[in-house]
């Protein structure tokens, strides 16, 4: 989800239920040359750029995370992955994303024409990494046949699952997903792979009805957990009095910038609450400070609290002796994303005799929203 799945984001679906999490999509030719960092203020590892900016923070209770990358070449995503191993559980090459700033760069959904690009990333990351989580994410092409053979050509890699987004590359958030046409694709590309769906999962009963209607294996959710992350529980939670403020709670703890934490809590709003927003969206709208943000929603306590090692983390001189550059320690045993998005999937149906406990497992939030 672009500028929605840092890490804060991240943590507040993990602790509601989701099974897996994807980063933003990060482009590959900037984390190749990003510093690995470790922040004792907040213990979180950073990746920093040249300029001292995060790219991408991730932290201990981040699992099973997966970094969503942006790359049109093997050479810069094997050298970027290879960077950020073993803070992350797996990478999932975005195939999907319509937006300008992937496709000018030969990125995203650039790639749905380039399968050969696609085979070869996919291949050089999987013989190169220590790990076997490397997936794709798709969206359909212009024919059945087409989305079908595509889907073929990437599970010959040998990847574990892939992802498809219901739609077009034209298509657009108001435009309804296609699950029929992802039902005949999944029924055509008879794949022995779990496929993950991606489009129009609002709630939490909706992870059943799209597996059941498409045969998907999983659901990748994406505006639907902005609307409300607590999506991936049974009984999702009030937006305005318990989740955005668990949300805030998060982003202070975790340092995330405050443009990023306004906008993330903007767009919750937006998308759960569109015709009910009030005077707090328009206060939100001028907030200038962090703790004026948590001013909207009551927690001054809270930024008091962490406010001193917010400040460290940042503070040059602190983190001169708490901030450091780190090798990576050796890589260790990671989740594995095809028990998680499939085989789970057929333990529990067999262990309930036969009824549905599909949405238990399987739910995933989605990485780069739905354009």
């Amino acid at each position: 989800m672009v500028r929605v799945g840092t890490l804060p984001m991240r943590l507040l679906t993990q602790r509601y239920g989701a099974d897996i999490t994807y980063s933003e999509e990060i482009i590959a030719l900037k984390l190749r040359n990003c510093r690995r960092t470790v922040n004792h203020a907040i213990d979180t590892i950073d990746y920093l750029d040249t300029n001292g900016v995060v790219v991408y923070r991730t932290c201990e209770q981040d699992r099973p995370n997966i970094l969503q990358m942006g790359s049109a070449d093997a050479v810069s995503a094997l050298a970027a992955a290879t960077n950020v191993f073993p803070d992350v559980d797996g990478i999932d090459l975005n195939c999907g994303c319509p937006k300008h700033f992937s496709v000018q760069g030969g990125m995203g959904a650039a790639l749905l024409s380039k399968p050969e690009t696609i085979r070869d990333i996919l291949t050089t990351l999987q013989r190169n990494l220590p790990t076997r989580n490397i997936t794709c994410k798709l969206r359909l092409l212009a024919t059945v046949a087409e989305s079908a053979q595509l889907m073929q050509a990437v599970a010959k890699t040998n990847i574990p699952a892939v992802a498809i987004h219901a739609r077009y590359i034209s298509d657009r958030p108001r435009d309804p997903a296609r699950w029929d046409f992802v039902r005949d694709v999944i029924q055509a590309a008879n794949l022995d792979i779990p496929v993950i769906i991606n489009g129009d999962i609002f709630k939490y009963e909706d992870f059943a009805r799209v597996r059941e209607h498409t045969g998907a294996s999983s659901v990748m959710i994406a505006r639907g957990a902005i609307r409300n992350p607590s999506i991936f529980s049974t009984a999702p939670l009030p937006l305005m009095e318990e989740v955005i403020p668990e949300y805030i709670k998060l982003a202070i703890a975790t340092d995330n910038h405050l443009l990023n934490t306004k906008y993330v809590v903007q767009q919750m709003m937006k998308e759960g609450m569109p015709d009910h927003r009030g005077d707090i969206f328009d206060r939100l709208n001028r907030v200038k400070t962090l703790e004026g943000l948590c001013a909207l929603w009551n927690l001054q306590d809270q930024f008091s609290t962490l406010s001193v090692s917010r400040n460290r983390s940042r503070d040059t001189s602190y983190l001169g002796h708490h901030q450091q550059q780190a090798t990576p320690p050796p890589p260790t045993a990671s989740a594995d994303v095809a028990s998680i998005v499939g085989e789970k999937r057929l333990r529990d149906h067999d262990n309930d005799g036969g009824g549905d406990r599909s949405s238990s497992s399987g739910r995933k939030v989605g990485e780069e929203g739905e354009p």
